[in-house]
């Protein structure tokens, strides 16, 4: 028996050795010359006390791989790994076995499977699955592990779908999905954009589709800055711009807070986030944002003591929540003051008034710092330690940079702390499946953070073509991902149309 590779061959010769698994297992043996074959009545073996992963196991195996097994219902024995989200899974003498504590387990081995097994080869279409002996021991070293996704008006129900179904196959098990002005509300449909497609009812789909797959959905919704529900870089607001009569809803420059000295936005917003909730099966968290938030500008704000409405405003927030049954989370920057030597090279957006917040903020708020920048020099993270010594729960939020989300990821498994992987605006660029492929690598283990790390080195650009093939994996089990548009992982081929004439 021997380790199952992760990588290529380094001498450059056309070899690729199969398969790369996001994120690496933790331990594993294969023996490569024997192989099992997937088809109708492989025999499947589930261990686990949770009574629908037999039928859990059934379904994805015929969606999967177009097969019907022989589903064997194991009792435990106490041989199973620990941990909720804890599995073993192996493939020998024709036998598929599965075994985990939990429902959560026996997703997680299905996703590794799938990574694992190929279609038989020498025929005209697939008519069979093989993959070769092998088992594998696997858990996660950090609990809490999220992929925000922006749902932006350029983005399809069918690529935030896809996106969603891309996070359970990686095995994050949260998304956090932000409305950049998508949401249709039935108690204010004037907020947002006209052609907004996230319904109630597409929520309700998502939030089901998801937890099939062992995914919690976290609503988010910006209650203070970003109301604009646009990138700031855009001019764009998702309201003003189609809808100026609602202009006392909002600060008069820009519109990118809300005017909380305007009892009517209290209002609106905590319908929009009682809506949102409520949409997606009332989940345990919901994030309210509060970065970047501006200076105000309305007359009735400016004359006031501004830190003082703010505070009152979130705090009233937050009340509302907690009411809902439910943790808010929010972002951590204007709980810093800008220009503090303490935090140089870190994101801090907050004057006095509302660093002061820290003080009186309740102690179930999840803090989420997040910094975008490449791994620090001396190794610390001296916010994240700030916001623990206050007594809040915190988590820490890479971007888009290799080395920052390696060593965040690091950092947070050693203190405990949970990871919110961002994606922003590059959901769609022609570079993600690095960021991806690393987050959910990092953010699962410290050994798959090295193989990650290995297999980016070793593979000579395979990397990315192990990304698409994940990506068309979960398009076949997402509908409408087969039309032009939505194939690959970007919209067009041609982006741009030059006139010759």
């Amino acid at each position: 028996m021997s380790s199952l590779p992760i990588s290529g061959a380094g001498d450059g010769s056309w070899r690729f050795k199969w398969p790369v698994l996001i994120p690496e297992v933790r331990k594993c043996v294969c023996e490569p010359t024997r192989r099992v074959t997937i088809r109708d009545g492989v025999a499947v073996e589930v261990i686990c006390a949770d009574s629908q992963a037999p039928d859990w196991v059934a379904a994805k195996m015929k969606a999967w791989f177009q097969a019907e097994p022989a589903v064997h219902i194991i009792a435990p024995d106490g041989s199973l790994p620990e941990g909720d989200e804890a599995y073993a899974l192996s493939a020998k003498d024709g036998v598929l076995r599965i075994g985990a504590r939990t429902l959560q387990g026996v997703r997680w081995a299905m996703a590794t499977l799938r990574q694992i097994a190929q279609p038989a080869r020498g025929t005209f279409c697939t008519d069979a699955y093989e993959a070769p002996e092998f088992s594998v021991q696997d858990w996660p070293d950090t609990d809490f592990r999220a992929l925000h996704i922006c749902a932006f008006p350029e983005y399809s129900p069918v690529r935030i779908e896809r996106a969603i179904r891309l996070a359970a196959y990686y095995k994050f098990n949260h998304v956090i999905l932000e409305s950049w002005g998508v949401f249709r509300s039935e108690k204010h449909p004037w907020h947002g954009w006209r052609n907004g497609w996230l319904t109630i009812a597409e929520c309700r789909r998502l939030a089901t589709q998801a937890k099939d797959l062992g995914v919690t959905i976290v609503p988010f919704f910006n209650i203070f800055g970003h109301a604009a529900a646009a990138r700031g870089k855009t001019g764009k607001h998702a309201v003003l711009d189609v809808s100026p009569k609602y202009q006392p809803l909002f600060e008069p420059m820009q519109g990118w807070n809300w005017c909380i000295s305007n009892p009517e936005s209290g209002c609106v917003i905590r319908d929009l986030v009682g809506e949102l909730h409520e949409a997606f099966g009332r989940p345990r968290y919901i994030h309210l944002g509060c970065d970047e938030a501006e200076p105000p500008s309305c007359a009735i704000c400016c004359a006031d003591d501004y830190g003082r409405r703010v505070a009152a405003h979130i705090k009233s927030m937050l009340d509302f929540v907690r009411g809902l049954g439910a943790r808010p989370m929010i972002w951590h920057d204007m709980l810093l003051q800008r220009g503090d030597p303490r935090w140089k090279g870190l994101e801090a957006n907050g004057s006095p008034e509302t660093v002061a917040m820290l003080e009186t903020l309740p102690k179930d708020v999840i803090i989420c710092d997040w910094y975008y920048g490449s791994a620090r020099e001396d190794g610390r993270y001296p916010s994240l330690d700030h916001f623990r010594e206050h007594g809040f729960e915190t988590m820490t939020c890479p971007w888009d940079d290799l080395g920052g989300i390696a060593a965040q990821c690091d950092y947070a498994r050693r203190r405990g702390m949970g990871v919110i992987c961002t994606t922003w605006h590059h959901l769609a660029a022609a570079e993600s499946h690095r960021f991806l492929s690393h987050a959910a690598a990092c953010s699962w283990s410290a050994k798959a953070a090295e193989g990650i790390r290995a297999a980016d080195v070793k593979s000579y650009g395979s990397m990315r073509f192990v990304f698409w093939t994940h990506w068309r994996q979960v398009g076949w089990d997402t509908p409408g991902a087969d039309s032009y548009p939505e194939c690959g992982f970007l919209s067009d081929q041609v982006l741009t149309t030059v006139n010759e004439g």
